[in-house]
């Protein structure tokens, strides 16, 4: 009797991939927006280091290679995925943020898809990579009020929605140790925003303000890296990327209403659709080094740069800051010497973040305050028996603040979980 001794070691990956469609397709159904009041500035919370791994070791990427994962943040490590294999990357996240600023304090979270990618060889030198993932969301609801001569009027401010962002990557190798790379991206999506002033006076008109923006547009990223050896064991990889400045295009539609509180109907002062624009956003550049210093031990360091503060839409200037990240990461690997024991089979990251966002805002004084990040992070990475694959979980604690106590201070807590799959494919199947 003849029988397939690979199809029983396809079990553990066909099950740990039925187990992410599951918690992926629940994410899904229960996702609801983040609410960030800073992400009414700009085009909102621009995701940087969804990528489960890189993002448990400080989000460094510009030099890290891998054989298994698809870093699609360099698309020239796509190189380093080996001849004949398949790889699919998936993640899912929660994020609990909190919100503080003098005696108050707000807490809320929200889970949803992080990314979806995969990755194969065309020839000994050519991969192509594709994926899905977040690009920016919006969520707000916020309420203030104003005191004049007529008495008080509160304003209600509310936005939602987001950029997706879809891409085709391909990386080649040029020679030996270096590589380059091109990540080819559609970007869409929509964002409303709405506005709603009321005077606590009797008598006064509700106004309301909405906008509506369907967004669109293609990004160029390029890449490179360049491996060398160092000595017997260790490896020293040098990487950048640059992604050009991006026109998207804008469709607007903007309403103005007004009614009177307690009374029927409403009156449409103003409307206009269709109106086209521009979202134009900075060119970035971004690079890094990272080293396997032997066969336990690697790690690396990345600095990442954008010029938010030429950001315009509808050619109008926002105020922005240029913002900078500095990024380091390492990982521990044990398994290598001995696979006796669970620990011992797992791997170790960890990491760390700083820099500037390009938030800048006023506060009660009318000075402008510029905002700080950083975050501390750390991961495990959960072996499949008998295979390369694994199932992922990471953590990361990242702040964002300004150090004025008239404004917010928001406070991430981000839990990961994803999953790497590792195939063989064109390879005859032995019977017996």
């Amino acid at each position: 009797m003849l029988k397939n001794k690979s199809k029983s070691r396809n079990l553990p990956q066909i099950f740990i991939v039925s187990l992410f469609l599951i918690i992926w397709s629940s994410a899904l159904q229960g996702q609801s927006k983040i609410n960030s009041p800073y992400s009414m500035f700009g085009p909102g919370e621009v995701k940087g280091s969804e990528y489960f791994r890189n993002m448990s070791m400080g989000g460094i990427s510009q030099g890290f290679r891998s054989n298994v994962t698809v870093n699609y943040l360099n698309p020239a490590s796509y190189t380093a995925i080996d001849s004949l294999s398949f790889v699919f990357d998936g993640t899912v996240f929660s994020h609990i943020y909190q919100q503080k600023v003098s005696n108050l304090e707000q807490t809320t979270g929200y889970t949803a898809m992080a990314n979806i990618n995969f990755a194969f060889p065309v020839t000994r030198r050519w991969s192509v990579a594709a994926g899905l993932l977040p690009w920016s969301q919006l969520g707000y609801n916020i309420s203030d009020f104003q005191d004049d001569d007529a008495g008080r009027i509160n304003y209600f401010y509310e936005g939602s929605g987001g950029i997706s962002q879809v891409y085709m990557g391909h990386g080649f190798r040029l020679h030996k140790g270096l590589s380059a790379g091109v990540n080819i991206s559609y970007l869409f999506g929509k964002a409303e925003d709405r506005l709603v002033a009321q005077s606590d006076s009797i008598g006064f008109h509700r106004t309301g303000w909405s906008y509506s923006d369907q967004v669109s547009g293609l990004m160029l990223s390029y890449g490179l890296q360049w491996q060398f050896p160092i000595d017997e064991t260790r490896r020293l990889t040098l990487g950048a990327t640059y992604t050009g400045s991006t026109g998207l295009d804008i469709q607007q539609s903007s309403f103005i209403t007004r009614s009177l509180p307690g009374a029927p109907g409403i009156d449409t002062l103003n409307f206009k659709e269709g109106q086209k624009g521009k979202m134009e956003i900075p060119a970035s550049i971004a690079a890094g080094v990272f080293m396997n210093i032997n066969p336990r031990w690697s790690g690396g360091v990345d600095f990442q740069s954008q010029n938010w503060s030429s950001y315009k839409t509808f050619d109008s200037v926002h105020n922005l800051n240029d913002a900078y990240m500095l990024r380091a990461g390492a990982v521990f690997n044990p398994r290598v010497e001995t696979y006796t024991g669970f620990f011992n089979r797992l791997e170790y990251r960890f990491g760390a973040r700083y820099g500037q966002s390009f938030l800048t805002l006023q506060d009660r004084s009318g000075a402008y305050q510029d905002f700080s990040e950083f975050g501390i992070s750390f991961g495990l990475g959960i072996p499949v028996r008998r295979s390369l694959s694994a199932l992922n979980l990471g953590f990361e604690y990242s702040q964002r603040s300004s150090g004025s106590a008239d404004l917010i201070q928001e406070n991430y807590f981000r839990f990961n979980i994803g999953i790497n799959v590792y195939e063989r494919w064109f390879v005859r199947r032995k019977f017996y």
